[in-house]
């Protein structure tokens, strides 16, 4: 090229990199942009945003705060507080600038991730006519395909999720650091890139643990596009591959330190997140519910249909269910594909290793219920767009090949984008979200805890006879589950008092006696319990039953003998006595 020509084809790159962004950004805020009016949701926005007083603001005890906890949250998260924090000070409680930021967020990352993946797919095209061109259209592509899928709704959507989409965006920065490291001229710069690098994979992990595994990322790029990896695996242990181990050794030493943070944080938190234990939630289920989970997030990004924030697959399950074989024999039959070819597709075994621990977090090891939430797919989604780039990379000299895939890529992305708007509403607020996941369970016993919470939204509303339904729902599901001896969250005791105090402000008193009599039935919180037994003896008195309460006031008596109002109330039972 002369050098006439050449600025009017630097134009003309401008040009095109310039309608990719507008185009990108048109098809995000089109698919996402109804999330403006939307409201906090009981769904983790209380503990993390507007009931949190850790980050009213930011000030001194704040700082403390995040820095210093290891007991709000069951993992370390320093700057993830810091992100709500940040966000209380400039938003306060005003949901328009949560969703606001977290809509402008997901657009930062997709521009982002269209920028790494048109930097790899440079180095794939390297030696191809149009080089800027054939990159620029292939990892817009890529780009979008991720950008749309409905299972990023539940990032965007949802005002807790800023962590995520900043972890994301952290992660984002650490491979372009690192990328621009490998080209840098001088070893000065290259020591700046990767501190840098190190840096902001730091932040990511600081900000939610979710790359905690990410840098075997860089393994697989070495093989493609980078094509910097040594041939056959002894090549790995020969000297000249030590430069390769020297630059992810830093990344390995900071995930391996998060990761013994995250454990001790663990084992120090409260009942609420202590880790399940092996007499509870046993091998063989933690090994089938890990090959679910993968085989899970290989073909739902396909097929993003019956959406939800939670799903019941993974509550009570059977691990023998052909459902679970199947995944099981899949998750064994590609790594052994994978190994095998290994010499003759090398890459393959890379991005399957990519899968696998990326993966890794997300598995649900230590917990229990766990589900593949939507949110996972987050950071993984980036494996999806990398493969789609780099396989329009190959197809590009053939025309019709190209023109073949970009319309289909396009389309399903169409497709994508148009499902993504029809899930957004789901959002709105605790009502729509809750009568979403209820119908997504449908009569599933898991469901019990999600139809009290929408009780309370009922009844807060002044639709008593919707709270009704929904509270004896709930009673009556999780009075069914299979795993109440793993976790037992108190939704049937709370369901009943709710009814009972329902019922006493309808002034039926016989009602509210046996809801309460249901109550406590459920001895696991002591106080709690011995709470119910004085509106039971309360009602019970109203209706000149009072010695009835007896045997309940007699054992409340023995729990807390020094409480003046049970000793009183027992005495008063004795007396009724006939």
């Amino acid at each position: 090229m002369d050098a006439a020509s050449e600025p009017s084809a630097n134009g003309r790159q401008i040009s095109l990199d310039l309608w990719l962004t507008l185009a990108l950004t048109a098809f995000v805020l089109l698919a996402f942009g109804g999330v403006m009016n939307h409201e906090f949701v009981h769904f983790d926005d209380a503990r993390n945003i507007y009931s949190n007083p850790n980050v009213s603001g930011l000030n001194a005890a704040t700082i403390q705060w995040l820095l210093t906890d290891t007991s709000y949250a069951p993992r370390y998260m320093p700057l993830g507080w810091l992100c709500y924090a940040v966000d209380r000070q400039l938003f306060a409680l005003n949901p328009v600038g949560w969703h606001l930021g977290n809509l402008l967020l997901h657009l930062i990352n997709t521009l982002l991730l269209f920028h790494l993946l048109k930097t790899l797919a440079r180095q794939a095209v390297r030696g191809m006519a149009e080089t800027e061109k054939v990159a620029s259209w292939c990892a817009a592509v890529g780009a979008l395909v991720w950008a749309v899928n409905p299972l990023r709704v539940e990032t965007v959507a949802w005002a807790s999720s800023r962590i995520f989409e900043m972890a994301f965006f952290w992660t984002l920065l650490w491979i372009l650091a690192w990328l621009r490291g490998l080209d840098a001229t001088t070893v000065r710069q290259r020591r700046v890139w990767e501190w840098l690098a190190l840096g902001t994979f730091t932040a990511s992990l600081l900000t939610y643990p979710i790359a905690l595994f990410a840098p075997v990322l860089l393994l697989a790029l070495d093989y493609l596009p980078l094509q910097r990896a040594p041939a056959g695996w002894q090549g790995w242990f020969q000297r000249a591959a030590w430069p390769l181990w020297r630059e992810k050794i830093p990344f390995i030493i900071v995930s391996a330190t998060v990761l013994a943070i995250t454990f001790s944080v663990r084992l120090a938190s409260t009942d609420q997140f202590r880790p399940t234990t092996l007499a509870e939630f046993g091998l063989l289920e933690r090994l089938m519910q890990a090959a679910y989970v993968v085989t899970y997030y290989a073909w739902k990004p396909w097929a993003p249909y019956n959406l939800a924030a939670t799903y019941p697959t993974l509550h009570a399950f059977n691990p023998l269910a052909w459902s679970f074989l199947l995944c099981a024999g899949w998750v064994a039959g590609m790594t052994a594909a994978a190994v095998w070819c290994f010499r003759r597709w090398p890459a393959f075994l890379a991005f399957w290793v990519c899968h696998l621990l990326i993966l890794v977090p997300f598995l649900g090891l230590s917990e229990y219920p766990h589900s593949t939430y939507d949110r996972y797919s987050y950071l993984h989604g980036i494996l999806w767009s990398l493969l789609i780039t780099l396989g329009l990379c190959a197809l590009w000299r053939s025309r019709a090949e190209r023109l073949l895939w970009i319309t289909v890529l396009v389309f399903i992305s169409a497709w994508f984008a148009w499902c993504s708007r029809q899930q957004v509403p789901v959002w709105r607020n605790t009502l729509s979200l809750y009568q979403h996941i209820t119908a997504r369970f449908g009569s599933h016993p898991g469901r019990g805890r999600f139809d009290e919470v929408l009780g309370g939204v009922y009844l807060h509303a002044g639709r008593t006879n919707d709270a009704i339904v929904s509270f004896e729902r709930a009673a009556y599901f999780d009075a069914r589950r299979r795993d109440r001896q793993i976790y037992n969250e108190g939704t049937v005791t709370r369901s009943e008092q709710m009814l009972a105090q329902i019922a006493m402000q309808q002034d039926n008193l016989p009602a509210a006696v046996k809801h309460y009599q249901a109550a406590l039935a459920d001895e696991t919180y002591p106080r709690f319990w011995a709470l119910n037994v004085l509106r039971l003896n309360f009602c019970l008195a109203k209706l000149g039953r009072r010695a009835e309460a007896l045997p309940w006031l007699k054992k409340a008596s023995a729990l807390f003998p020094d409480d003046p109002e049970i000793q009183r109330q027992l005495k008063l039972a004795q007396a009724a006595q006939p």
